[in-house]
């Protein structure tokens, strides 16, 4: 007799969850659901079957579908556009503070170009930072912002510089504060409508393996041959892959640690 094979899903990652319900999502087209075909005595048989099986596919690729939608909503986050938005900011700045710097090294006052060529240094030192990776322009940025400001304040008065590197501070601040909020929105998307709709949509899974094994036992598994084994043959792959994974985990925790 045929029988669908357990499948711990609440250990798959939420991704991979996802698409292996959406594969099961369309192998449901190979239950005995929908129009009524084959002899009288197939019919009446069906007929009290299907409208039970029909229920729990319904329940299922409703669930599924909320799940898809949630997945979709968590990767739009409306805090990632201001976040862009101030790391296009902060990077102007720092392009216009370090354009300001260049062209009063040239200032027809050699003591206020002395001023420029030393602030100038603190950019060169550590370079074009509007290049790199969001966190690291943070980093080069504070260090950055802590050089300038332990810059004599009265060559710095001298440059007329302290409002170049003030709107640098406070556009850097601005993306902090933009960042954080994107992390805290994804946060509690990932742990809010995410693992609701995933949990359901795991458990109407759960009822329909239960429902078709329960069908394939008093019924015999003719009907359900093609499904049956279509999604035993998923559930084996995507146990080699968890099994796989965790190998590769296991490995990477007994490797020694480097001196």
């Amino acid at each position: 007799m045929k029988q669908l094979s357990a499948l711990n899903i609440a250990r798959l990652r939420t991704e991979e969850s996802f698409g292996y319900l959406k594969q099961v999502e369309t192998e449901t087209a190979n239950l005995p659901i929908g129009e009524e075909t084959g002899t009288p005595s197939e019919i009446s048989l069906l007929s009290a079957t299907n409208p039970v099986l029909e229920a729990k596919v319904n329940d299922f690729t409703t669930a599924v579908d909320a799940f898809d939608d949630a997945l979709k909503a968590s990767a739009t986050n409306p805090a990632t556009a201001t976040a862009t938005a101030t790391d296009d900011a902060r990077d102007a700045s720092w392009r216009g503070s370090n354009n300001y710097l260049t062209a009063m090294c040239a200032h027809p006052d050699a003591e206020i170009a002395t001023y420029a060529a030393e602030a100038k240094s603190l950019f060169d030192k550590y370079g074009d930072p509007t290049k790199l990776a969001q966190t690291e322009e943070s980093g080069v940025l504070h260090n950055l912002l802590q050089d300038l400001e332990a810059l004599d304040s009265a060559k710095r008065t001298a440059l007329a510089f302290d409002v170049w590197m003030n709107d640098l501070k406070t556009k850097e601040d601005a993306f902090l504060a933009a960042a954080a909020a994107r992390t805290e929105a994804d946060a509690a998307r990932q742990v809010g409508i995410v693992k609701e709709t995933r949990t359901a949509a795991e458990a109407a899974y759960r009822s329909l393996v239960d429902t078709v094994n329960a069908l394939a036992m008093i019924n015999g598994d003719t009907a359900y041959a093609t499904f049956i084994d279509h999604v035993n043959a998923m559930i084996e792959r995507q146990k080699a892959i968890s099994k796989a994974r965790a190998t590769r985990a296991k490995k990477e925790d007994e490797k020694p640690g480097e001196l």
